[in-house]
């Protein structure tokens, strides 16, 4: 018996345990391979600080019929003094019987006004198992919307505010 057989052994017995203590994970998850493989769900910094003026007030993910894609429709509630943007919508999905079957997200990049309510819908985004009969959503990230830094200068003619002849006019004392 050479190192080479000893080190098999070793190698073996490693793999042995860690999949010994990633069955024990699985078998102690009260949610099974689930929640192993399904992270928990978190919300970013700049959605926390807006979450106390802003809810999502309505959402619905369904799948009209039986191998069609999903359609989603969610409302959101700005009560704060800004307008926000980029607004992502974290779904869990479950079957009948009460078990998560899986997550979706879709991204509002539409403006929502302060103090008004904008309404989303979303036809045809993605596959989900036609097993779904309801859904668990949430706000876990949004921006509020700024106004553009550059703006653009409207009846201007061609080029920075300079005429068409001021363009062509030649360089004046530039004797070669």
């Amino acid at each position: 018996m050479n190192g080479k057989f000893w080190g098999n052994i070793g190698l073996s017995a490693v793999v042995v345990c860690l999949v010994a203590f990633g069955v024990s994970k699985i078998n102690a998850s009260s949610t099974g391979i689930a929640g192993v493989l399904l992270p928990e769900i978190r919300v970013s910094k700049s959605a926390e600080e807006l979450l106390h003026s802003v809810a999502l007030v309505h959402s619905a993910v369904e799948v009209p019929q039986k191998g069609h894609m999903v359609d989603a429709s969610f409302s959101i509630e700005n009560k704060g003094e800004h307008d926000i943007k980029n607004v992502a919508i974290l779904c869990t999905l479950f079957d009948a019987a009460g078990n998560e079957q899986g997550r979706d997200k879709w991204v509002i990049f539409d403006r929502v006004k302060s103090q008004d309510t904008g309404v989303f819908t979303f036809v045809n985004k993605m596959f989900i198992s036609n097993s779904i009969v309801r859904s668990d959503c949430k706000i876990v990230d949004m921006q509020i919307a700024r106004a553009p830094k550059v703006k653009a200068h409207h009846g201007a003619a061609a080029g920075h505010g300079k005429t068409d002849s001021e363009h062509a006019a030649p360089a004046h004392g530039s004797d070669h």
